[in-house]
């Protein structure tokens, strides 16, 4: 490693893991990106090693060579087999190049067979808010994680091209491959050569993490909603538990009311009833009624026999 590199990259160099809410790798890229952009890492020299950068920022090693990828991806560096990572002199190669994706492209379809499963997905990053600090290739990977984790795409279907994720959210083409390559990484999808990328079956442990983070989401939300609901109200808790005993006891003292005002309705209907047996003043509707209720009896005790 030049003088110049260790200059740049101090021993106790960290990265703000817990401050940062983007992927460690991302936070990695974007160190060594600076450093190239700056021009402390000049055309040609070599970078530190995986296990030196990992000792460094503090990340394990798949995390390095992720951000190592997507610097690749981006046309900043190139790697020499048994040799290392190098900084790019020459312009970064044409879209959708192998080069330019690393060594590791994922086919962006141009004769794949129609995709199904997006429906109505927003086109255009003009509809992300605008204090997204994060990479484009970082939300369009959220959008398509999103309609993976939610179903709309399920296990076995396709997603769009690498082409058509360009048109759609008006990305670059290595963009959508970096997309693409991130949810790949994460084990959410797989590409058939000639064919395209589709979602992968989760395994049952994975599945069972999945549900258990959504309903751990569901909860976090339901305690947002109630802390809100609480705020609004203005109360304190004595002043609801107040409330709570006063309409308890209205709700006893409606209760002794209700089987009360029920149990005289049917002693009054039972003397009625003895009235009219006395009188036979029944409506036709009643006298009917009895008729039937006889010729069931009746019936009944034929059947018996």
């Amino acid at each position: 490693m030049s003088r110049e590199c260790r200059r740049h990259y101090p021993r106790a160099m960290k990265l703000p893991l817990g401050e940062d809410p983007r992927p460690p790798y991302v936070q990695a890229a974007d160190v060594l990106r600076a450093a190239i952009q700056d021009g402390e890492l000049s055309p040609g020299e070599r970078l530190p090693s995986a296990r030196e950068l990992q000792r460094r920022f503090g990340i394990a090693s798949s995390t390095v060579q992720n951000a190592l990828r997507l610097l690749k991806g981006e046309g900043l560096i190139y790697s020499v087999l048994g040799r290392g990572s190098y900084v790019r002199a020459q312009e970064p190669p044409a879209e959708g190049s192998t080069e330019a994706a690393g060594g590791n492209e994922i086919d962006p379809g141009d004769s794949d067979p129609a995709y199904t499963g997006l429906g109505d997905l927003q086109h255009g990053w003009q509809t992300a808010p605008a204090d997204d600090p994060r990479p484009p290739y970082v939300q369009t990977a959220d959008a398509l994680r999103k309609e993976i984790q939610n179903g709309r795409l399920a296990p076995g279907a396709k997603l769009p091209s690498a082409r058509e994720l360009q048109e759609q959210y008006g990305i670059a083409n290595s963009t959508a491959q970096n997309a693409l390559r991130l949810l790949k990484d994460e084990g959410l999808i797989y590409s058939v050569q000639g064919r395209g990328v589709f979602v992968r079956q989760l395994s049952p442990r994975d599945q069972f993490l999945k549900d258990y983070n959504e309903g751990l989401e569901e909860m976090a939300a339901q305690r947002r909603a109630d802390e809100e609901a609480v705020r609004l109200s203005g109360k304190t808790d004595d002043e609801v538990a107040a409330e709570l005993e006063a309409a308890e006891e209205r709700f006893a003292k409606a209760g002794t009311e209700f089987e009360a005002a029920s149990a005289h309705r049917d002693a009054m209907r039972a003397v009625m009833e003895q009235r009219k047996r006395l009188s036979g003043n029944y409506t036709p509707e009643e006298n009917a009624a009895k008729a039937q209720r006889m010729r069931d009896r009746l019936a009944e005790g034929k059947r018996r026999r």
